[in-house]
């Protein structure tokens, strides 16, 4: 099975250009006209000054910078610039934060509260997150991986499309029950605990054999290169839409963790038809054990101590009001710094433009030996504005192409990958298949800024072999840090008219 991602539009408003370029350009030939009347008025310097003017907006206009349009960096420039100023580019947690009894996290997700929530059985602690300014409830259910390389293409095969029943029912059955968001999230961490070592301890019978002893050697050996992978599905609903089984159940937080709680179990049972065994929802301790050990690599060991030792007193995990950084900042416009690591988020802005295999993204799956997380956030869009987008699309795109044929300007291979990629959604679309925004995000994570520099070239190595490009968030490296390196399924844009 291969799969075709459609090329990232490169349509704007007019021809390719957004309306900002346009009304920078409009302006431009404005100058130029005003210099023109100022030299012939005798005013020399004014009319130098209005064709400089004339160059500086024009280049502004059409100039292009790292991927982006420059009329595109300027909020970003804007917003980091106003952060800086208002000093909100740092942040302080732990005993000097506002709200040392509660959940504490920095930038947009400092509005996470805890939800208590209990399973059926009673006993189960779950643990939801609930953003109360945008009104959503997260939560993260564990997954654990299967040999999908090493099976049979038939296998390969039947298991993705297992998974693409469960995406189908995520973005049709559960959004129309609230689901406004999932992300997949893939983590690598090194082994404090050595499992393999303690695998081999547990289970060897006679451990006076050679073969035992060899294997104990190596186990010891790759201890201190071990990693392992921990892979969650976090999922995000959306509180207003569920405003009226809340309010028949009390409409209090009761009542939230209540209704949320009964979708997720047709989500679990959703994932576990596919083939893909689960571990269970986090439980609030082992969800702030995770976004802790994300913001502070250094408290890995000791968390890891606490989930293997069992006895009086002792509890796996992290308090969940301590999920948060002790101190965090911006530093400079590509790193982000937190407790004891350095990070750097990638954004993939152009996915293979070949068919691929299922198996495209291996490569940084198997071939990084740094702490990174990879992470896929997606939105499922309705039924309804999906068609109209289609729809919008189409007459754009033929728009153009009468333009173009009347300027007789040259269409590129390009336009017409994006034209067919257009007909091929609408199509695919009207066959019943969920439309979906998604942002893939690749954190980086290290002890120290050389070091970051080094594993973040690796990644975009693997990536650019796997024929992806990604940029770099600059200016935006907090908020990449949220949605790439924790399960809180963030990095989308809201749906302002239609961006999908």
């Amino acid at each position: 099975m291969q799969f075709l991602f459609p090329p990232r539009s490169s349509r704007g408003a007019v021809l390719g250009f957004t309306w900002s370029q346009i009304f920078l350009v409009v302006a431009g030939i404005i100058a130029a006209v005003i210099g023109l009347n100022l030299l012939a008025a005798g005013h020399r310097g004014s009319g130098v000054a209005a064709f400089a003017a004339c160059g500086l907006l024009v280049t502004l206009g059409l100039l292009r910078l790292k991927g982006r349009r420059i009329t595109e960096w300027a909020p970003i420039i804007a917003g980091a610039l106003l952060q800086s100023w208002s000093r909100q580019h740092q942040y302080r947690g732990g005993p000097f934060g506002a709200n040392p009894d509660h959940l504490d996290l920095p930038g947009p997700a400092a509005g996470y509260r805890w939800l208590a929530a209990t399973a059926a059985d009673g006993t189960t602690q779950v643990g939801l997150l609930h953003h109360r300014r945008e009104r959503t409830v997260t939560a993260a259910l564990v997954c654990y991986g299967a040999n999908f390389i090493l099976a049979d293409r038939d296998v390969q095969d039947r298991r993705l499309t297992d998974w693409s029943l469960v995406l189908q029912i995520l973005g049709s059955e559960y959004a129309d029950a609230g689901l406004v968001r999932w992300s997949l999230m893939s983590r690598t961490v090194p082994d404090t605990g050595n499992r393999a070592q303690r695998y081999l301890i547990n289970k060897a019978v006679d451990t006076s054999t050679v073969a035992y002893q060899s294997l104990a050697e190596l186990t010891a050996a790759a201890a201190p290169a071990a990693q392992r992978h921990e892979t969650l599905l976090a999922v995000v609903f959306d509180v207003a839409k569920l405003s009226g089984e809340i309010s028949d159940a009390g409409g209090t937080d009761a009542a939230i963790a209540a209704v949320v709680l009964d979708r997720l179990g047709g989500i679990e049972a959703a994932v576990t038809e596919a083939g893909v065994s689960t571990g269970g929802w986090l439980s609030p301790r082992a969800y702030a054990a995770l976004i802790r050990t994300q913001f502070d690599p250094d408290d890995q060991e000791a968390v890891d101590l606490r989930s293997g030792v069992r006895g009086a007193g002792v509890q796996p995990g992290v308090e969940p009001r301590l999920a948060g950084p002790v101190a965090a900042r911006t530093l400079g416009w590509n790193t982000y710094q937190h407790d004891s690591a350095y990070s750097r988020t990638l954004w993939v802005a152009q996915m293979p433009r070949q068919a691929v295999a299922g198996t495209w993204l291996t490569p940084l799956y198997t071939r990084t030996t740094c702490r990174r997380t990879v992470t896929l956030v997606a939105q499922p869009v309705p039924a309804a504005l999906a068609q109209f987008a289609s729809r919008r699309d189409k007459v754009a795109r033929a728009g153009d192409e009468v333009t173009q044929r009347k300027l007789r300007l040259v269409r590129t291979a390009r336009e017409d990958d994006e034209a067919r990629a257009v007909e091929q959604i609408d199509r695919e679309q009207a066959r019943g298949h969920v439309r979906h925004r998604y942002a893939l995000l690749v954190t980086v994570t290290a002890k120290d800024v050389k070091a970051l520099d080094r594993d973040v070239r690796a990644v975009k190595r693997l990536l650019s072999r796997a024929g992806c490009e990604s940029v770099s968030l600059a200016g935006e490296q907090d908020q990449g840090f949220l949605a790439g390196a924790l399960p809180l399924a963030r990095g989308l844009r809201p749906m302002r008219g239609w961006s999908a």
